[in-house]
């Protein structure tokens, strides 16, 4: 059954002016990045002639953070380790699709893509953004009010745990979240969460924290009970396990979740150092950072003396998970991948150093 066909018979109506999928009685959430930016961001996608990931004009629209955050080709890269799981026949619920980035590059996948936004407008935009992908359906809807009997492959919660508690009573909102994103996972299914480490290393060095521009709010832990919050390695270990997911693959994004240049596998981050030099890897990541600001100490001094005592994945500014109920596959025979995707399509190329390009 196509997912219009479930999302109608769910009682959910397609909205024509907006071109997304909503109830009638559907209340937007207030969260956006700003009225001049969305609405400039929808304006630039309406003139333009290709939206793709490695769209020419959307690369020369990105002026400032917003639109770079937006329209850059370097947000898709967080995914890109899964491509393997992104194929044409998967089912993938994308939960808090934003301005639909992350939702162009798994619509170009192939596979059978809902993507799922709180926001109207910005529900608007994604669908703008996929707007000739036949296989990508966007759904303006509350996650806590998304109610559907259909199960899927992929589930991807990028950037979006750390604001659970703003749209859910619950008690424990974050395990609530990944409790109905559990729910929602077919056999064998993964879900994979990106997110900011509040122990991050450039949060030490004095980086206001992302979410409220204010150094050392995660580090010592002020975030407010009904607030964007973001967690340590251990806790967010804690939340997935709670949640009832059984496997939990820690990956480390550089420079971070939101434009990163390389991820780091688990095997990668726990290997002998003499062996694989993550922490050049990293220190070569600094500067990629566009949300970088002055630090109290070296950043590309101090990750090498971090990989070298095994703590990569513990101080990494981000993470990404990938987890599932019943059980992992053993972990492919990459180290990291490596990715250039600031080019043209054609010349955009990744790296994935493996055991055996290791050892030569």
């Amino acid at each position: 059954m196509r997912i219009s066909q479930v999302l109608s018979s769910a009682g959910y109506e397609r909205n024509v002016d907006h071109r997304v999928w909503q109830r009638p009685d559907f209340g937007s959430i207030a969260y956006n990045d700003g009225d001049e930016n969305e609405n400039r961001l929808l304006g630039t996608l309406r003139q333009s002639t290709d939206v793709s990931v490695f769209s020419v004009e959307l690369a020369a629209a990105c002026l400032d953070w917003p639109s770079r955050y937006h329209l850059s080709s370097e947000r898709a890269n967080i995914l890109r380790p899964f491509a393997e799981r992104l194929r044409a026949e998967a089912k993938v619920l994308e939960i808090g699709a934003g301005c639909g980035a992350v939702t162009r590059y798994l619509g170009e996948t192939g596979a059978q893509v809902l993507a799922v936004e709180g926001s109207l407008r910005r529900a608007t935009i994604a669908r703008e953004r996929t707007r000739e992908l036949e296989n990508v359906v966007v759904l303006a809807e509350r996650f806590q009010d998304f109610d559907l009997d259909e199960r899927f492959d992929v589930i991807t919660l990028i950037g979006v745990l750390e604001y659970a508690s703003l749209f859910s009573d619950a008690s424990d909102p974050a395990v609530d979240m990944l409790r109905r994103a559990r729910a929602l996972l077919a056999d064998g299914g993964r879900l994979v969460v990106a997110i900011e480490n509040k122990l991050g290393l450039k949060y030490f060095a004095g980086v206001p924290e992302d979410h409220l521009g204010e150094p050392m709010v995660g580090i010592e832990n002020r975030y407010a009970a009904k607030g964007a919050r973001t967690y340590g390695r251990a806790e967010l270990d804690a939340l997935l396990r709670t949640a009832g997911f059984g496997y939990r693959e820690f990956m480390v994004p550089l420079p971070d979740y939101k434009m990163p240049a390389t991820i780091v596998s688990a095997r990668g981050c726990n290997v002998d150092p003499g062996f694989f030099d993550v922490g050049t890897l990293a220190a070569q990541s600094v500067r990629r950072d566009p949300q970088l600001t002055p630090t109290t100490f070296n950043l590309q001094r101090v990750w090498r003396e971090v990989a070298a005592n095994g703590l990569t994945a513990d101080l990494a500014n981000s993470f990404l998970v990938e987890a599932s109920v019943e059980g992992g596959v053993e972990p492919a025979d990459v180290l990291a991948w490596h990715y250039s995707t600031q080019r043209r399509a054609r010349f955009a190329r990744d790296r994935m150093p493996g055991l055996a390009h290791a050892e030569t």
